[in-house]
């Protein structure tokens, strides 16, 4: 077993065990708003090291090429589509565990009933 692949082992991984522990956050977080936060930040994370342990696998320029797009279009896409969900769930008021003290868009006023 030569090192790139003990390389390529160790960020398969870490990049299933993430994206593990992200299904386990979609499950065990008490609102819609924690699970969004479990379902893109670790898998963001999970999917970059399966990624790059499949580039380091074939080792072509052009597979490289492709699977670097596919990560910064992963990466930016992702978070960004949660974030507006999240917004979505907060106009319409999806409710908040209550350990949640800080409610920022209720606060500025950006959410008030005409």
């Amino acid at each position: 077993m030569s090192i790139l692949e003990i390389f390529v082992a160790i960020f398969l991984i870490l990049g299933t065990a993430i994206r593990l522990l992200s299904s386990i956050g979609l499950l065990r977080f008490g609102d819609v708003y924690l699970r969004m936060h479990a379902s893109t930040k670790a898998s963001t994370l999970g999917i970059g090291f399966i990624l790059v342990a499949t580039a380091l696998y074939f080792g072509e320029a052009l597979i490289t090429i492709k699977l670097v797009a596919l990560l910064v279009i992963y990466f930016f896409t992702s978070p960004t589509g949660t974030q507006v969900l999240a917004h979505a769930a907060h106009i319409s008021g999806a409710p908040m565990v209550k350990e949640t003290w800080l409610d920022e868009l209720k606060e500025s006023g950006e959410l008030d009933e005409d």
